[in-house]
């Protein structure tokens, strides 16, 4: 197709009536991933409750983070695979699909009396939300030209840190006014009244003047794995991300626990500091999306993100104070929350339209798949020698290791 034309297809997908409500689109995309997010930090808070220990029968480290990477290894091998669910079936059915599994799911988890049992409930719930990141990105694709879809990426991907920041002083409060098992049956009500609901009724898949008529609409699936799988670009991606994610599992999965027994605050306290580190990844998603989309330098964006998130944890490994340690962890987390929405971008212009769910999919797989493995690991090094410090060391040895391999990508993007 001649240049004009192509530039008058992609005009026509983004026709004033679809500029006046995709930003709604993002909205719908946060309330998903911010809800779906609670049911990824609950665990890290009742690794600190001595009656779910007491009821489960688990106290060591690295039982109790083997809780985490039940849900981010099938997690991690679920979206390399199932991704390609939101490219098929659309937004719509996808989305509102894993939020009715998690309520159901969640609901069966407030009941359960045994650690196995527990564990087998996690690896679900991995399945099930794996598919969410990539359906949400080909969302955006359809919806957003590309010039707004750094900031439209932010939007919905602040949803993780905003689920982390509401939902760990609210896992507190429930947990310690009513107990546990309460925690899972109010999220698996937020889920199933609240969110299914509104997907279902809100949603659309696409604006309505959008029509797949380019040549890289039409491309083959075949076609597509063997362009994925020649194009050393992509492969960077999933290797740069691995660091970004080991941060987040290890991080989501130790933090209250770290507050408490490391640094020994209160609840109360503990519950502030768990929060202040998502308010700043909110700041960092908006901050580094602007700055990406102003500027272009995505990939320089993507670096100084994941290098600082490790220079950070390393300032609180060595931090003698309490506060101090806190706010480098939070300071951390606010840097390393620019990488994710420009993380985003930058994949939704190496990968093929017509895939973009299944190519998103896979490269968030392969590192999330990388990244399960954190918080097991971070419980064995607590547990072997009995100090956080080498958890943490961990993390910054992955962040500032792995930022460097976003570098080839500064003069393209």
């Amino acid at each position: 197709m001649h240049e004009s034309g192509v530039q008058s297809v992609q005009l026509a997908k983004f026709a004033p009536a679809a500029v006046r409500t995709r930003w709604a689109v993002s909205l719908l995309l946060l309330l998903a991933v911010t809800t779906a997010f609670f049911d990824r930090i609950d665990i890290s808070v009742l690794i600190t409750n001595t009656q779910f220990k007491s009821d489960l029968g688990v106290s060591d480290p690295a039982r109790l983070g083997l809780m985490m990477t039940a849900f981010v290894l099938p997690y991690g091998a679920s979206m390399f695979l199932l991704s390609i669910l939101g490219d098929v079936f659309g937004p719509r059915k996808t989305l509102t699909t894993i939020a009715a599994i998690l309520a159901a799911t969640a609901a069966f988890m407030g009941s359960v009396t045994s650690y196995a049992v527990l564990i087998g409930a996690r690896t679900v719930l991995g399945i099930a939300e794996a598919p969410q990141f990539g359906t949400a990105t080909v969302a955006v694709k359809r919806w957003f030209p590309a010039r707004e879809q750094g900031l439209a990426n932010a939007l919905w991907t602040i949803g993780s840190p905003l689920g982390s920041a509401i939902g760990f002083p609210l896992v507190l409060l429930i947990v310690t006014q009513y107990g546990w098992r309460a925690s899972f049956y109010a999220l698996a009500a937020m889920n199933g009244l609240v969110v299914v609901p509104t997907l279902w009724l809100l949603l659309r898949d696409a604006p309505p003047s959008y029509r797949p008529s380019t040549q890289e609409d039409r491309i083959a699936f075949g076609e597509a794995i063997r362009t994925l799988a020649g194009n050393w670009r992509f492969w960077l991606l999933p290797i740069y991300n691995a660091g970004g994610l080991i941060f987040l599992w290890g991080f989501n999965t130790w933090l209250p626990a770290y507050l408490r027994q490391a640094r020994h605050f209160d609840i109360t306290h503990a519950g502030f500091y768990s929060a202040l580190p998502f308010v700043l990844m909110i700041g960092g998603e908006i901050g580094g999306a602007w700055i990406g989309d102003r500027t272009g330098k995505r990939a320089w964006v993507c670096f100084v993100s994941l290098f600082m998130t490790g220079i950070f944890v390393w300032g609180a490994a060595l931090a003698p104070g309490a506060n101090l340690a806190a706010w480098c962890l939070a300071l951390s987390a606010g840097f390393w929350g620019a990488m994710v929405p420009t993380l985003f971008a930058i994949g939704m212009q190496i990968v093929p339209r017509r895939i973009t769910g299944m190519g998103l999919g896979i490269y968030s797989g392969i590192a999330n798949f990388v990244g399960s493995a954190a918080p097991f690991i971070m419980g064995v090094l607590i547990g072997q020698s009995g100090n956080y410090n080498a958890g943490l060391y961990f993390l910054v040895f992955s962040c500032i290791g792995l930022s460097f391999f976003i570098l080839p990508l500064v003069r393209e993007h």
